[in-house]
């Protein structure tokens, strides 16, 4: 798999260049690389500013702001028939489904086997930063990530990762975050005792002396790594996510009492649903 990182890598700027050549004037603001539910890498896509709802008369052909980070409307995509990441559909499902990817436990004595997810991740980031440094683009306007269905921890996980100085980070995650409480309001009823530790490993970080928002993002990033994270509860996992994400702006950071003040609030509203 490593040796065909450098050429996914070509694939995505190849990609991704054809597009902002096309629409870059309409100011780009998101950018996911996109699989299908059998894990098969199907294309890259763009949104825009201009293709946002802005005109009564012309609705229907625009984005509605509610389906602004809905992928599935974005209209801007790689060619089907002539993209170079054709060549890579059925080797990274390939790949992500005999090493159970997104999840499932992987061998921790065969190194090659962990951090499947980074390996994507970094080739997809190299791609970002080389569209900087080589080809001068400017993509700090443009929130990045990866989208699969019915898994939509992976998309804030690679957000985060992949979106260091984006303004937009923290708008996804919170966004996302409401979805989640909006269509599944019944997971919060029960925590599991696997919830209740990430939760004492949370409040652990943020009450180490000193605080230090940054070294907490860190370490919140690290326990996103883990593969039981997928099985947190989705309000956990959005949690420890947008604490992972606070060093991407000091603005955005919490306090050590917001973290512990959120955690204190799982419980609460388990009680209050009894």
């Amino acid at each position: 798999m490593l040796e065909h990182l450098p050429v996914l890598k070509d694939a995505l700027i190849h990609e991704f260049y054809q597009l902002y050549d096309r629409y870059y004037e309409d100011e780009i603001y998101g950018c996911a690389l996109v699989f299908n539910e059998y894990m098969m890498l199907d294309y890259l896509t763009i949104a825009t500013k201009r293709s946002l709802f802005s005109d009564v008369e012309d609705y229907a052909q625009f984005l509605s702001h509610d389906d602004k980070w809905n992928v599935s409307k974005w209209r801007f995509r790689s060619n089907p028939h002539d993209s170079r990441l054709n060549a890579f559909k059925t080797l990274l499902a390939d790949y992500f489904q005999r090493r159970h990817f997104f999840g499932t436990p992987l061998q921790q004595q065969n190194l090659q086997q962990l951090n499947n997810l980074d390996l994507l991740l970094n080739a997809y980031k190299q791609a970002k930063e080389a569209l900087v440094e080589s080809y001068g683009l400017d993509v700090d306007q443009i929130l990045f990530f990866v989208h699969l269905p019915a898994q939509p921890n992976i998309e804030t996980s690679s957000a985060a990762f992949l979106n260091e100085s984006s303004q937009l980070l923290q708008e996804f995650m919170q966004l996302r975050q409401h979805q989640r409480v909006a269509h599944d309001p019944a997971r919060l009823k029960k925590l599991t005792q696997a919830d209740k530790d990430l939760l004492v490993d949370i409040a652990q970080l943020a009450r180490i002396d000193p605080f230090d928002y940054m070294q907490v993002a860190n370490q919140a990033y690290i326990l996103t790594l883990d593969a039981t994270f997928t099985d947190i509860n989705p309000y956990i996992q959005n949690l420890v996510q947008t604490i992972a994400a606070m060093d991407t702006d000091p603005q955005f950071a919490l306090t050590r009492e917001e973290i512990l003040e959120r955690i204190d609030q799982f419980y609460s509203n388990v009680l209050k649903q009894r």
